[in-house]
């Protein structure tokens, strides 16, 4: 450059220059527009840290390596904390552009965010409980088969006869609506006499309080079902601190530490097991399929197993 004039030479150096913070920029927000259409949101209806759900998330993760996910991925305070799912996961589809949602919906209320969700070209899929609604499909157990199940054991147990307690979880969580409704169907139908169906809440806390108080209450009883990981817990914990129903036939639900240690302790007769990494990797795939275009997805009945041993 001579006399502040641009020789012929510096501007042909100047145009790769553009081309290169052109290429840079191109660079830097591609891969985040990319990204952005890859990413899912999995909600689940409790801690990530409670057994149950740490499974679904470790085989939600699995299918979302295996398709190219990224997923974006939050529990509530509780199985009914129905206002802190919806504010989840209105930010996550929001913040996060998501492009399909999984979620173990936490009550019927949340078919309306589904439904608007689809009206915006966003598929849901349904895991653990399905409440209806217009989302693409859903994976589940078949809760009422698993209640009917946890009725047979009790009945071989107690040699087709006896009174029995049926711990609720709570009113309007779908999955454990229909074990219990399993439950009773079949117990009646092997000739056991349901005698208490108090509901016990969602924390192990109120689950311990509300089945002592119970089991003070009964005199003649020879069995207990509850129908999830909190309310076995919490009645565990319960029975431990009490002298009446010692020898009672307890059947629980779900698999955790505490449980299996009580199986192996004799504090349970045997518990249900469900296939949560299965729910949550089945649970991507579904989505991934709602994405490409397929409208016939079709739900997936994951598998239960009775453990007594």
């Amino acid at each position: 450059m001579l006399d502040g004039k641009h020789t012929g030479e510096d501007r042909v150096m100047r145009i790769p220059k553009f081309f290169m913070v052109l290429s840079l920029l191109v660079t830097l927000f591609t891969p985040w527009a990319a990204q952005a259409e890859k990413n899912l949101a999995v909600i689940v209806s409790g801690s990530e840290l409670r057994p149950f759900w740490a499974d679904v998330i470790l085989g939600a993760q699995k299918a979302g390596e295996e398709l190219g996910y990224q997923l974006y991925i939050r529990g509530t305070i509780n199985d009914k904390d129905s206002e802190g799912q919806r504010v989840i996961l209105n930010r996550f589809v929001d913040e996060h552009n998501s492009v399909g949602v999984v979620i173990a919906p936490s009550d019927p209320s949340r078919n309306k965010d589904v439904a608007l969700l689809k009206a915006r070209g966003i598929p849901t899929v349904y895991i653990d409980r399905d409440t209806g609604g217009v989302r693409v499909a859903s994976v589940t157990t078949d809760n009422y088969a698993a209640g009917q199940l946890a009725a047979e054991k009790m009945s071989e147990a107690l040699g087709g006869k006896g009174n029995v307690a049926l711990f609720r979880l709570q009113e309007g969580v779908a999955s454990t609506d229909a074990r219990e409704s399993g439950f009773i169907y079949g117990a009646k139908e092997r000739g056991l006499k349901i005698v208490a169906e108090p509901y016990l809440g969602t924390r192990v806390g109120d689950a311990r309080a509300i089945s002592r108080r119970v089991l003070y209450s009964i005199d003649n009883l020879d069995g207990i079902f509850t129908p999830n990981d909190t309310t076995t817990i919490g009645t565990i914990i319960a029975r431990e601190v009490i002298k009446k129903h010692k020898n009672v036939v307890h059947i629980g639900f779900d698999e955790d530490p505490f449980i299996m240690e009580s199986l192996h302790r004799g504090k349970l007769e045997g518990y249900i097991t469900q296939s949560p990494y299965e729910m949550g990797y089945q649970g991507v795939y579904a989505v991934h399929q709602a994405l490409l275009g397929n409208e016939s997805i079709n739900n997936v009945n994951t598998p239960v197993v009775y453990i007594d041993e």
